[in-house]
Formats: C-alpha cells, sequence, structure tokens
C-alpha cells in the first residue's frame, strides 16, 4: 500500500492538502507539488513548478507525455505542460512505510516471499530515500525507523519471524499515518496483509479518514490464504483515498509485487509546469491536472500553497518610477532653496533695542515661534530590549526594531519556551532547529501528548536569516499569538511574545545566553 502525501516544497517542508472525496474510476492521485520562491533548493524556482502524478501501474511509455498532461490553476485557463520525468530522475527521494502483517497467517511460504521481496525492495531504495518496517501483530512495532542504517533493516528483515494470537490491522495502520517524519519528501504506504482484524480499537472509516485529512494515498497487496472476503477491506481501503489494491493469488506473485514496488515509486511521473501569470502570493490554490490516455481523460486535484515571491515589474515601470524620483528631487529642491516671503514688519523697526517691546511677534494672527521637535533626540540604539516604553507623542513615523535570534543548534537554541499556564507550567523547551514543530504526534520536536484541544502536529517555530516566525498547521482549535490567531502565514515573534497552544500558553525567551539582538 502505497501513500502520498500532496505537499509544496520551499527549502524546508510546506503544507498541502489533497481533496477527500470518492475517488472516481477516472481519477488520478497528484502531489506533492514542487517549487520554491527564493531559497537555494534543489526545487525548481517559481514561477516553475512540477507536479507528482499517481498513474496506475499499467500505463505505458507513450501515455505518459508531457503533451498527455494539463494543469488548470484556480479555474483559469488550461496550461500544458513542458516536461513529463520520473520521480527518481529528479533527485528529491520519498519516504516509504512498509506495514506487514506478522499474524499467524504468514507463516512459512508467505513470510518467506514477502523478506526475499522486501531485501529487493530496500537494496534498491536510493540515497536520498527514507524507510520504515513497522510489523503487525497482537500490536504494532517498528522493527526499523527512519533514520536506521540499511544493514539495519537487512538484519531487521532477516529476523522477521510470525508472532501473536490477533491482527489488530486498523491500530496498526492508524500509528503508521500519523509516523510519518515531517520532511519535504514524497510520501508512500506499503501495506502488506490478509485484510483480516482482530481485536482493533479503531476502525477502518478512521484510518480512510486519517489518510484523507493527511493527503494519503493507499496501495494494498492483499494475500488470499486466509478468507478471501477479508481483502474486500484492503480493497475498500486503497479506493477510498485514491490507492491501488493488488491481489497477490501465490508466493511467487507476492515477491514480485513487495520486490519491484520501489521500482513503480520510482518510476512514478513528475510532470514540469511553468506558470507565469500566478502570483507568488503565499496563499493556498487549486491545481487540477488532467491525464489524456488511451482516448479518455483522468483528472486529480490538490491544494498548494505557492512561495511569496517579490513582484516583478516591466521596465516601463522602471522609467516611471525611475522620472517620479527625478521629478520628486527637483521639486524639494525649489521649496528647500526658494526665496522665503518676507515677514510683516513691526512698526517700532529701527528703535533702540533696549527699546523694542517683549512680545511674540504674530503672523497672520497666530503665534509664531520656533517649531521644537516634542520627541527630543533619538534615543541610543537599542539591545537585547525586552520591555518596551509608551513614547512620547511625535510627528515622526515610529521606528521599530526586528529582533534577530541566533542560528539554532543542539547546544545553541534560537529561543526558549518557557510554560506560563496550562499542563506544562514551569517547564522549559529549547528551540534547538530551524523548524521547531509542536503537536500530539510523535514526529514532534514538543509533543503534548495529554491535551485533546492540541492537534497532530499543530504548530511550527521557523528559523530563517536571524528571523523567528510562527504558523499554525490547520490545527483544530488554533495557535494565538499575544491573543490573536496565527494562520498559516508566518507571523513574525520577538521576545516576550505569549503564544497558546491547546491549554498551555509559552512564553518566548531569548536564545542561548540571551542572544537577542534588535536591527
Amino acid at each position: 500500500m502505497r501513500v502520498s502525501i500532496a505537499a509544496l516544497a520551499i527549502s524546508a517542508m510546506i503544507t498541502v492538502a489533497a481533496t477527500a472525496a470518492d475517488t472516481p474510476a477516472d481519477a488520478v492521485h497528484v502531489g506533492p507539488v514542487y517549487t520554491r520562491g527564493e531559497q537555494a533548493s534543489p526545487y525548481p524556482k517559481y514561477p516553475d513548478l512540477q507536479i507528482e502524478v499517481d498513474v496506475p501501474p499499467e500505463a505505458t511509455a507513450d501515455s505518459l507525455r508531457p503533451a498527455d498532461f494539463r494543469l488548470r490553476i484556480d479555474n483559469g485557463p488550461t496550461l500544458n505542460a513542458t516536461r513529463e520525468q520520473t520521480l527518481v530522475s529528479t533527485g528529491y527521494g520519498m519516504a516509504v512505510s512498509i506495514a506487514l502483517d506478522v499474524s499467524g497467517s504468514m507463516k512459512g511460504r508467505p513470510l518467506n516471499a514477502v523478506r526475499a521481496g522486501l531485501i529487493k525492495f530496500v537494496n534498491d531504495a536510493g540515497p536520498q530515500d527514507k524507510v520504515a518496517v513497522q510489523t503487525i501483530a497482537d500490536d504494532g512495532r517498528w522493527d526499523a525507523d527512519w533514520d536506521a542504517p540499511r544493514d539495519q533493516f537487512r538484519n531487521a528483515l532477516d529476523k522477521l519471524t510470525t508472532r501473536g494470537r490477533l491482527t489488530r490491522l486498523w491500530d496498526a495502520l492508524l500509528d503508521a499515518i500519523q509516523h510519518f517524519p515531517v520532511m519535504p519528501l514524497s510520501h508512500h504506504l506499503v501495506v502488506i496483509s490478509d485484510g483480516h482484524d482482530e481485536g482493533s480499537s479503531h476502525k477502518e472509516e478512521e484510518v480512510i479518514n486519517a489518510a484523507r485529512d493527511r493527503g494519503l494515498t493507499v496501495d494494498a497487496i492483499g494475500i488470499t490464504r486466509s478468507n478471501p472476503v477479508f481483502l474486500q477491506g484492503l480493497d475498500l481501503l486503497a479506493r477510498q483515498t485514491g490507492g491501488q489494491f493488488r491481489e497477490a493469488k501465490d508466493s511467487q506473485t507476492l515477491e514480485q509485487l513487495v520486490g519491484n514496488g520501489i521500482q513503480r515509486l520510482k518510476a512514478t511521473p513528475v510532470v514540469s509546469f511553468r506558470v507565469d501569470d500566478l502570483a507568488g502570493d503565499g496563499k493556498d490554490h487549486h491545481f487540477d491536472v488532467a491525464w489524456s490516455h488511451d482516448g479518455s481523460q483522468a483528472h486529480g486535484e490538490t491544494v498548494a500553497s505557492i512561495p511569496t515571491m517579490p513582484v516583478a515589474l516591466d521596465k516601463r515601470w522602471y522609467w516611471a518610477i525611475g522620472g517620479a524620483g527625478v521629478l520628486l528631487v527637483t521639486i524639494a529642491a525649489f521649496l528647500l532653496f526658494r526665496k522665503k516671503p518676507a515677514l510683516p514688519m513691526p512698526e517700532n523697526l529701527g528703535q533702540p533695542a533696549s527699546a523694542t517691546p517683549q512680545v511674540t511677534p504674530e503672523v497672520s494672527g497666530q503665534a509664531y515661534a520656533p517649531v521644537v521637535d516634542p520627541a527630543g533626540p533619538l534615543p541610543p540604539r537599542k539591545v537585547a530590549v525586552l520591555t518596551t516604553a509608551s513614547p512620547a507623542p511625535s510627528r515622526r513615523s515610529k521606528t521599530e526594531f526586528m529582533p534577530r535570534f541566533p542560528e539554532p543548534s543542539g547546544a545553541r537554541p534560537a529561543a526558549w519556551l518557557l510554560g506560563e499556564e496550562g499542563p506544562l507550567a514551569g517547564h522549559r523547551f529549547a528551540v534547538d532547529r530551524k523548524e521547531f514543530w509542536i503537536g500530539t504526534l510523535e514526529n514532534n520536536h514538543l509533543r503534548i501528548a495529554d491535551d485533546p484541544t492540541v492537534s497532530g502536529n499543530h504548530a511550527c517555530l521557523v528559523f530563517d536569516h536571524d528571523v523567528l516566525g510562527i504558523y499554525d498547521h490547520k490545527s483544530t482549535n488554533g495557535t494565538r499569538l499575544n491573543g490573536q490567531l496565527v494562520g498559516e502565514k508566518r507571523s513574525l515573534l520577538r521576545p516576550g511574545d505569549r503564544i497558546k497552544i491547546g491549554r498551555t500558553t509559552f512564553v518566548l525567551q531569548p536564545g542561548a545566553n540571551g542572544e537577542t539582538r534588535y536591527e
């Protein structure tokens, strides 16, 4: 079974959601969308972008030409593809999670066939690919996790054996869906089972909904050693999430399906488009990809956020702006150096100075006096000031100082989160990664497991060019910064800010040794 996460990749991981509806027969799964802004990255620079299109395995090379793919964004004009290539040729890599049933029904030939197929699967994975293996029986166990060396994978596969009396399939698959790492890779889940579930506390529909919520498609390899009626659950799971179900009627077919799985994933088409008429505005947009094949047309949809890009100006605008600048300079010079009108002369002009009345001269009936700036001289440059005094009234525009944080590392965090109120009050957490995730799942850097008001991947603190920001990741109850809701666009942070996630309020404190400066 394969699970694909539709995600926008921008130097670090950017967020995407696929449509969650019953998948019609003429549908294909699309996503993630690969593009980037000004940051350095292997992804194409916007307005160039690439979209992964998950076509059926029987698709031929003749039906995977650039001319066979079309794109519409937000129901706009149709765009033609400029290139089609395989996922492996892009070098982007993927994260593949393998969920394997090791209950008693797998004993003997089925398990031996799966073991041989998985060894080939892992050997064929590239150095940029991440692989994890979960075995399912009375419980789900991670025999080899994402960062394990390949030798550890092979040792784990050599030691595979059946265990337990039950098969808690749906519980384990729900855990697998939530176990994916936060990284800008194409995500896939492969499930190998006879479809029989015993003793799960969760239901199949919960697994389907969880996969949909995360934009995942599920492929299943069904083993027919037990009652074939159980395979219907795997078939339904695949169809409801836009994936594919394949049945292995013998051990040889089973080994081939498992062993060749990585090659099929590597061959997934990645299609290039250029979208000059769509602004890089940081907002979500609707992508509809059409694939023409064998006289018919299949569609796939996803929603992706476009990186914010500086507005490109036409050359005529540069001339216009330059001309306006020259005009403004000329006017300013004229006003500065023109001869000022003479003030009305007092009647006692020419009298001795001692006889001059001590009164304030008037012009047009108003008191005339020297203009004094009420703000006084500018204050000295502020450094690591955590409180702001009320400014004196002034006609000057208020100057704001941007806090600069140190680059985070394990020994030198960019900042600290101090629990002020709620379940984590009194606890302090180091923001020691450029992407610092907070939520209930195990893949977060700060896991809040016992708060039902916190979502799986609730929010993320992002360090970029000495600036620290936060954005909400489609959480159910939202994220608040100083009492205001945070959206999916990054909000900048300052020391002393209060961040509320679920029932806990954190205070943002300076990083290592108070190394926050203002510029």
